[in-house]
């Protein structure tokens, strides 16, 4: 398609200075004003006895320089006249000057004449700038017409060849996009025609406009206000899909504000409003529907008035959101409850139908005060969005509690997004088809599944999903309307080469996401927490065996960092699936009520400490505070004991060792490991079988170990969770 541009709003004269300035003395001015001041110098040339045939010739030769002069520049026929003209008037009066002595009535005809010739040339010198550049602007617009008209005859010729569709109209204006890759051109179609008379014809019209792999045509309808048979056709002319595009900054956002997950051909971000929609992905094996869905999961966690529910019975989902706090004990968990096992599955169902019904009636004033009908989403009472990993391996059970879910959650912000492999009915059930308008579709073995999942829209061109994370997605309710290409970000550093600034970060992104995003996490909302009931209170006790444990769900300290290793430790063990779905009968056959307490992972604070462990740790500020201040420093040995000391439990070195640091000893962990274990040899501490120390109690015989939370009745033990 040939070049366009939008046609100037109207034609104004230039406008000129009336003064000496740069921009007013052009060449034609200074001739003019040259030549008329040798013209009037012939008011003195009587005095010379200069020939009247000598002036006459003069004037003849400096008029017909005039207009050869104007006949150059290419001004109009009326501009030479008006330039001839004024030579000759003053040439006639020169020649009458020179054949008889000049008088005063003479002399003040003459200079009569001059002024006169000079107005005229100076005004002609500036009409004839004005009407060329008045000519050269027709010329442009005449020249941009011709290839608007071609413009608009070569998309009628293309629509008619590849469509059928005879009399459609290009819009002259096109819409360039700033990243450069395409262009928008609008069509007006007959008015019996719409959208749908297009579609289907993708790839046909990408290949008729010689269009690279990556690259392609997409259409939109437009907004509310665009007549039916406008069309915009988004062309991509370069493979924007090629590469991989990082993740940007960790900012927090709001889930009442799109959720962006890529970026559009055009260099906008693509996104969904997943408070108001969830979305169903469908793509083959090794498509990279994981990838995405971490990738929106990281939008996810951005938001401070959303959490993430994930049934996700494979943990890739989830592995990524968690590990940073399992492993390395950073921040809190990013994704607020993992269902890894059919039976969790079963409790999140449970507990969302509970939240349900209780945001429902407990919250029916606040929508009444507010005068709104739907739940808003704040970290007081954050929405909740459920993610399923592959739909098709959730028992029916689970997947008619989705369906629920979908139908009766919108209202009170509680979403649910699935993923599959194919968009048939025994992946995607109907409430999920019907009732979910987010679309995303990645590359699939067959068209034939995009069709379903885009129905009425026609299968996306295949030739698009050319590289890792291209993807078509579209909302129904909130845009895009109909299928638009889109790359998704990239969140792995094998995306990038090696050694590069992106692939340094994207190694340590999701480490990065639980340091900076774990303050903003919000906590679920009170009434939302007493519905879901002990399943959601215990859910950590449950999960942190499924994720960290061997195939009997048994945990060791090796698998996770101390402190969450303690903390499970601490926990009574939670109550059974069994129990909690139900499915349990005492000796009389009635259904067992579950009890126990909740376990939260907690916020380390110091608002969160009881009172002694209040006392412990002013007792540990003060030793610290001591060894600082003591003209002769404490040796890191009785510090030490004293930290053990203030603690009042056994512990382990790596408890203590911030402390020692604090009070300004620098050196490796490691070492201040090796320092304990001395210690203890020398038993100036108490060493346990379990890692940990203590500092003996005034008159304790130093030997034994240290008991352990296995010693506890109450307590976890390293033994098969229950």
């Amino acid at each position: 398609m040939a070049k366009t541009a939008e046609l100037p709003a109207g034609l104004t004269p230039a406008e000129k200075r009336w003064d000496f300035s740069r921009d007013a003395v052009t060449p034609g001015r200074l001739t003019a004003w040259g030549a008329e001041l040798a013209c009037a110098s012939a008011l003195v040339a009587p005095l010379a006895d200069i020939p009247w045939q000598a002036g006459a010739t003069a004037g003849v030769v400096c008029t017909g320089a005039a207009v050869l002069y104007e006949k150059a520049r290419g001004s109009w026929r009326r501009v030479q006249v008006a330039r001839a003209s004024s030579w000759l008037a003053t040439t006639g009066w020169l020649s009458y000057a020179l054949a008889t002595r000049p008088t005063l009535t003479t002399m003040a005809v003459g200079v009569t004449v001059w002024g006169a010739g000079a107005a005229v040339n100076i005004g002609m010198d500036r009409w004839g700038e004005t009407t060329r550049e008045a000519e050269q602007e027709l010329d442009r617009r005449l020249a941009q017409g011709e290839r608007i008209a071609q413009a608009q005859q070569g998309w009628a010729k293309l629509l008619y060849d590849i469509c059928g569709i005879e009399g459609a109209v290009a819009d002259p204006i096109v819409d360039r996009w700033s990243s450069g890759a395409g262009e928008t051109v609008k069509i007006t179609l007959p008015a019996h025609m719409n959208i749908d008379a297009l579609r289907g014809y993708e790839a046909e019209l990408a290949g008729a406009l010689h269009l690279p792999k990556g690259g392609g045509v997409s259409f939109s309808a437009g907004g509310a206000d665009v007549p039916r048979n406008v069309v915009f056709i988004a062309i991509m002319r370069k493979n924007m899909m090629a590469g991989a595009i990082p993740y940007p900054k960790l900012t927090p956002t709001s889930i009442n504000k799109p959720v962006g997950f890529g970026v559009v051909g055009n260099g906008a971000e693509a996104g969904l409003n997943l408070k108001d929609e969830g979305f169903i992905a469908i793509g083959a094996q090794g498509s990279g529907k994981t990838a995405l869905m971490k990738t929106i999961g990281l939008g996810l966690v951005r938001c401070i008035d959303a959490i993430v529910w994930d049934m996700d019975t494979s943990a890739k989902m989830s592995a990524v959101f968690i590990n940073p706090y399992l492993r390395f004990g950073i921040g809190v968990p990013l994704i607020d409850w993992p269902a890894t096992n059919e039976d969790e599955c079963r409790l999140m169902v449970q507990a969302a139908r509970a939240i349900i019904a209780a945001r429902k009636t407990e919250y029916a004033d606040l929508l009444e005060d507010e005068d709104i009908d739907n739940l808003p989403a704040r970290p007081e009472i954050p929405a909740i969005h459920i993610r399923v990993d592959e739909t098709k391996s959730m028992p029916d059970d689970v997947l008619e509690g989705i369906d629920f879910i979908i139908e009766e959650g919108r209202s009170v912000n509680v979403r649910v997004s699935n993923t599959g492999l194919r968009a048939t009915r025994d992946y995607i059930t109907a409430a999920m088809d019907e009732l979910t308008p987010g679309r995303i579709g990645l590359r699939t073995n067959n068209a034939s599944e995009l069709n379903m999942l885009f129905p009425g829209f026609g299968a996306p061109d295949m030739a698009i999903f050319t590289d890792p994370g291209t993807v078509v997605y579209m909302s129904a309710t909130k845009g895009p309307y109909q299928p638009a290409p889109a790359k998704a970000y990239a969140n792995m550093a094998e995306a990038f080469t090696e050694g590069s600034a992106d692939h340094k970060r994207m190694q340590t992104l999701f480490m990065d996401a639980a340091r900076e995003l774990s303050p903003i996490r919000p906590e679920l909302d009170e009434v939302s927490a007493r519905a879901a009931g002990l399943a959601y209170g215990q859910r950590w006790a449950r999960c942190i065996p499924n994720l960290r444990g061997d195939a009997y769900g048994n945990v060791g300290p090796d698998r996770m960092h101390e402190s969450v290793w303690e903390l499970y430790q601490s926990w009574p063990t939670p109550a059974p699936y069994d129990v909690l779905l139900g499915r349990a009968l005492d000796d009389d056959g009635d259904t067992i009520t579950p009890h126990g307490a909740t376990m939260p992972i907690p916020r380390l604070t110091e608002a969160m400490l009881d009172d002694d462990a209040l006392e412990r740790a002013a007792a540990q500020d003060a030793a610290i505070e001591l060894a600082k201040t003591k003209v002769a420093p404490k040796t890191n040995d009785q510090l030490a004991v004293e930290l053990f000391a203030s603690l009042g439990k056994p512990a382990k070195p790596s408890e203590v060792y911030p402390l020692m640091v604090k009070a300004g000893y620098d050196k490796s962990d490691r070492t201040f490991r090796d320092l304990c274990a001395k210690l203890g040899l020398q038993d100036k501490l108490l060493r346990g079988d379990d890692g940990t120390y203590a500092a003996p109690k005034s008159g304790e015989v130093p030997s034994g170990r240290v008991p352990g939370s296995e010693d506890d009745p109450d307590g976890r033990s390293n033994g098969t969770h229950g």
